[in-house]
Parts: C-alpha cells; structure tokens; sequence
C-alpha cells in the first residue's frame, strides 16, 4: 500500500480553561449530585463530595427532622415514587414542583428512613412519645421522702422531681428519650436544646471532614487544609468539647452551678471574665486564650454572626433540667 509522504503533526494550543470534569451517574445519585452543583463543581481531578453526601445530606437532616410518623410517610411516598419511577405519566409529567419531588425520589427515601432511626431515639411518632420500656422516673421516692404531700399538691400548679433524690430516677432509658418527657411542662426546654446541641456537633463533624477532603498535594496541605483545621478546631472543635464535657462532668446535684457555654464562648471572643459566670474546669481561662490566639495566628477572620448565632445555646439550655413539671389540676392522678 502507498504510504502518504505528508509527515504526522500534533499541535499543542496554550489553553487557560480548566478542563472538564465528567461525573458517570445513574437515577440514585442524580439528585445528590444535584445538590453539591448547587453549590460548585469539583473541578479536574477533585474529589467529588456527592459521595459522601448520600449518608451526610439524609442525616443532618434526620436530626433536626427526627419523627417516626412523619419519617414512615416521607419513606412511603418515596418508596412509590422509586417503584413506579418507570410509569410514563411520572416520567414525563410536566409540573415543575412534581419533577422536582420525582427527581430526588431516592433522597427522600434516604431521609425518611433516617427520621424513622432519628425519631425512634428521640422516642417521637407524630409528636407523640412511644411507652416502648417502663420509665425510669418514678414520683414515689417523692412522697417517701415527704417533700410532695396533700399540702404541697394543693398549693402548686406545677410540680418538679428531684433526680438527685434516691430512686427517683433509676437508670437512663434503654432506647432514646424517656417517654414520659411528654407530660413535663419543660419538653421543648429540654428536647430543643438537646436536638441544637446534637446538631451542632454532627454538624461540625461533617464540616471537618468535609474541610479534610480539600487535601490534594503538599502545598494545600501547608497553605489550605491546615489554616482551615486550625480555624474549625479552636473554635468550633473547642464548642464541641465544652458541650461534651459539661454533659460528662456536671451531674443533677450540680447543675444550679453550671456555667453558662455560650457566656464563656462569647468572653473567649471579649477577652474578658465573667465573675458571675464559674469556669467550667480548670485553666480554662488559659485554654480559651490559646485557642483564640492560634485562630488569629491561622490568618482567617470570625463573623461576628458566629456569636449571634449561638445565642440559641442560652443560659436556660445549658442547665440540667430536672423534668416533668406536672400540671396539679389535670395530671393529680398521675403524680399519686
């Protein structure tokens, strides 16, 4: 065969377009996809965070939407949605609000199931607690003692048990909140703060690993991933732990002496001491300068809406409630 005698060439065009970036997907995750172009593209070579986003997205979400009933009938509709997603009249209905729903079918399936598993721990089924064990607070050791009698039931509205009185309170509920939550006059003082501060936390856990998959070579490391550790840790990462540990180291006998989480958050911030205001432990005047210090030493600014936002972690939150204020009227023959 005849050889052409026109030589071979390859050009190489100068280009400042980053190169495209191909993500192969399926009808499952479509809709997570969806949701991190929302907010950016990975660029060439990136880790892709929609992987990750399947399990984070339906969790976090789980645990501020944490509800059996409501969960069952998000899984149910969801469940007919992936069943039926063949269906021509579903496939190409033209409602706008209906493609969307249809779209994300299999992240709402995932979030339904896990405000079954988040709304079982907090013991909820349409607002509702469910009896499954026996509670652990029990009114007796109450009347026992003599510190609730005819006298004190006639003349108070509400009544609170003592955890610190023996036998009131046995034992932690084998599965999620205690049911009996539900009659307190304090639920939503309790539950609303337990369900922020769990959020916070989970929150918190998903930014870091989030900030840690920016890691991509040695200079990002030193100039990228490391500032930003040092920013999430000594502030947030420092939230968490005084949270944590005010749960651990505070038990019922002392929760009038509690210190206030967001009080020592905002002086950290002040530079200043609150003397109505204990230490939470030890030297921790010298910790919350450190950690302040080497946020300045990273190089990045703070919001001040930082401090205004964790004006939800009030003082009255970070009490250890005793529960269940009874109303006298209604519930006397609960209380004897």
């Amino acid at each position: 065969p005849q050889v052409s005698g026109v030589d071979s060439f390859y050009n190489r065009l100068p280009c400042s377009t980053p190169p495209p970036t191909l993500f192969p997907l399926n009808s499952f995750t479509t809709g997570f996809q969806n949701i991190v172009d929302a907010y950016g593209v990975a660029a060439y070579r990136e880790v892709n965070p929609a992987l990750f986003t399947i399990i984070t997205f339906p969790f976090l979400f789980a645990v501020m939407f944490g509800d059996v009933g409501h969960g069952l009938l998000m899984t149910l509709t969801a469940l007919w949605m992936v069943l039926e997603e063949k269906d021509p009249k579903l496939r190409n209905n033209n409602n706008e609000i209906w493609r969307m729903m249809f779209g994300g079918r299999y992240l709402i399936l995932l979030m339904g199931l896990f405000s079954i598993y988040t709304g079982a721990i907090y013991n909820e089924c349409f607002s509702k607690g469910l009896a499954t064990f026996s509670s652990a607070w029990h009114v007796g050791p109450m009347f026992e003692k003599n510190i609730w009698n005819s006298s004190v039931l006639a003349g108070s509205q509400y009544l609170s048990m003592d955890p610190v009185v023996p036998g009131v309170f046995t034992s932690p509920y084998p599965f999620g909140i205690d049911p009996v939550w539900g009659m307190s006059n304090n639920k939503l003082t309790f539950l609303n703060s337990y369900k922020m501060k769990m959020s916070v936390i989970i929150g918190i856990i998903h930014m870091t690993f989030g900030v840690c998959l920016s890691f991509f070579n040695y200079c990002s490391l030193i100039f990228v991933l490391i500032p930003e550790l040092f920013f999430m840790l000594f502030l947030f990462g420092y939230l968490v732990f005084m949270v944590v540990y005010k749960w651990v180291a505070y038990a019922p006998s002392q929760s009038k002496s509690a210190p206030s989480i967001l009080l020592h958050f905002i002086n950290m911030f002040l530079f200043t001491e609150n003397p109505d205001n204990p230490q939470l432990y030890h030297g921790q005047v010298c910790a919350s300068f450190v950690s302040f210090t080497n946020r300045n030493i990273s190089g990045l600014d703070f919001p001040n809406i930082v401090i205004s936002t964790l004006t939800a972690l009030s003082s009255n939150s970070d009490v250890v409630v005793s529960p269940f204020c009874f109303l006298n009227d209604k519930n006397a023959a609960v209380i004897k």
